[in-house]
């Protein structure tokens, strides 16, 4: 959605909500038009910072879905449900507000789709969605979910750190032969408390370098990121949770952070492929 290059630092977020404001809508009607084409190609959009609209082995799902319209408390003349019409699952991973966009929820309330919910987000879900209870499905760690072409294996995500954070769910995709990871917001870089995952052809990977660090010269975490996911060593790997509109600079991960992390992986030489990835991008999977 913005400039790539765009130094954020040295533009104020009211002018970031004002650019939000005038180019997302037309953003979003391109990505939900091709993800809604009838090309065969698995990939990935980025409809926020780290949110996905997905097609895979021809079903067409998502991962917290989310419109950043609502992120920013702007009225739109979007039409949710008629471009989304043609989602067939949606799988939430935390309670996180930029995560859960119930207002888009409730919108997709009434269509055919199937949902899948971790257990601990049930209450907050239906306290706020009308759904019937044979669309959903309750996702546990360990138990792998089939939706045809698709298989979705659940985990516990490692979102807590000391105090921070709210239980979370990471998902193992696979699909067409292949195997994708999207294990959610992590913060506490513990190798160990992951589940055996074999060889990934991918995996998304949410920027993060610490607490309120990203005005630091040298974020605290940025060995613990990269050690991390080059232990995962997928075949490739996309970083997101970029550019992320809504918080305070001292929370805004970008593309200046992503150059960070990059140049240490590169250091590692590793065979890794190791891309960004912002709003409104699509990922060929």
């Amino acid at each position: 959605m913005l400039n790539p290059e765009l130094d954020l630092t040295i533009i104020s977020m009211p002018k970031l909500i004002d650019r939000a404001r005038e180019e997302y809508p037309s953003l979003w009607r391109k990505f939900t038009r091709e993800w809604r084409s009838q090309e065969n190609e698995d990939a990935a959009w980025m409809i926020y910072a780290a949110n996905y609209l997905l097609r895979t082995a021809g079903v067409r799902w998502a991962i917290d879905p989310y419109c950043l319209m609502h992120r920013i408390q702007s009225e739109h003349d979007l039409d949710l449900a008629g471009d989304l019409s043609a989602l067939e699952m949606i799988v939430l991973s935390h309670s996180h507000n930029d995560h859960l966009d119930l207002p888009l929820l409730r919108a997709l309330q009434n269509l055919p789709i199937q949902w899948v919910i971790p257990e601990f987000m049930l209450e907050v879900v239906l306290d706020n969605v009308s759904l019937p209870q044979e669309r959903i499905i309750t996702a546990r760690p360990g138990i792998p979910i089939q939706f045809r072409g698709l298989t979705l294996t659940p985990f516990n995500g490692l979102h807590m750190r000391e105090i921070y954070g709210v239980p979370e769910l990471g998902y193992l995709a696979e699909f067409n032969h292949k195997r994708w990871l999207f294990p959610g917001d992590i913060r506490n870089y513990d190798f160990s408390q992951l589940p055996a995952l074999g060889q990934l052809d991918g995996s998304f990977a949410h920027l993060w370098l610490g607490k309120g660090c990203a005005l630091d010269q040298t974020p605290p975490f940025i060995d613990a990121f990269v050690q991390f996911f080059t232990r995962l060593n997928p075949k490739r790997l996309v970083i997101t949770h970029m550019h992320e509109i809504g918080r305070g600079p001292e929370e805004l991960w970008d593309l200046h952070h992503y150059h960070m992390v990059l140049e240490k992986f590169h250091s590692q030489s590793s065979s890794m492929s190791v891309a960004a990835a912002l709003t409104g991008q699509k990922v060929s999977l």
